[in-house]
């Protein structure tokens, strides 16, 4: 253990910094933030897929909806809101929310697991569980008592004497 861990303890006995490098973390040098897909953190991810705001800009954005580049001129542009609510435009169109909001496939509510809702989700939980799987009629943990006497068998060898069976003998 570090000695920085030792005099100013955060959690699991480590130091803030060392407790976050010992998580699993973005894969962009020197970034140590939470995954959010393809081992990289929602910043990271959205650096590789979506290009400045300015017209004929192809770099990535760095801030602000902006690249680097106009950032550092100061040169913003208006905000871009999302197309279903008010918020900062996150990737597609989209504010976060709504880029990481998924809807069932069989409805239009918001998914709960396995990209369906709860109604839908626990609809097909059932009818995976009502299918038969093999016998399912006896519920006895024990095994069955048989009255049969198991055939005796004495593994000892007629004659016991080794100097009966030994060559020196004969």
């Amino acid at each position: 253990m570090l000695t920085c861990c030792t005099s100013n303890p955060y959690k699991d006995n480590l130091c803030k910094q060392c407790f976050k490098k010992s998580r699993y973390h973005c894969t962009w040098p020197n970034c140590v933030r939470p995954v959010f897909t393809l081992t990289l953190c929602r910043n990271h991810y959205r650096h590789i897929n979506v290009t400045c705001a300015w017209p004929e800009c192809n770099r990535p954005t760095y801030c602000r909806q902006i690249c680097a580049h106009h950032y550092r001129k100061r040169e913003f542009v208006s905000k871009i809101e999302c197309g279903q609510c008010e918020r900062p435009v996150y990737m597609h169109n989209k504010c976060f929310y709504h880029f990481t909001c998924r809807t069932c496939t069989k409805c239009t509510r918001k998914v709960f697991s396995k990209q369906l809702c709860r109604r839908h989700y626990m609809r097909e939980w059932r009818a995976q569980r009502s299918l038969v799987k093999g016998p399912t009629t006896n519920n006895e943990t024990r095994p069955a008592a048989t009255q049969e006497t198991p055939e005796i068998i004495i593994h000892m060898p007629e004659i016991q004497s080794s100097l009966t069976q030994s060559a020196i003998y004969e």
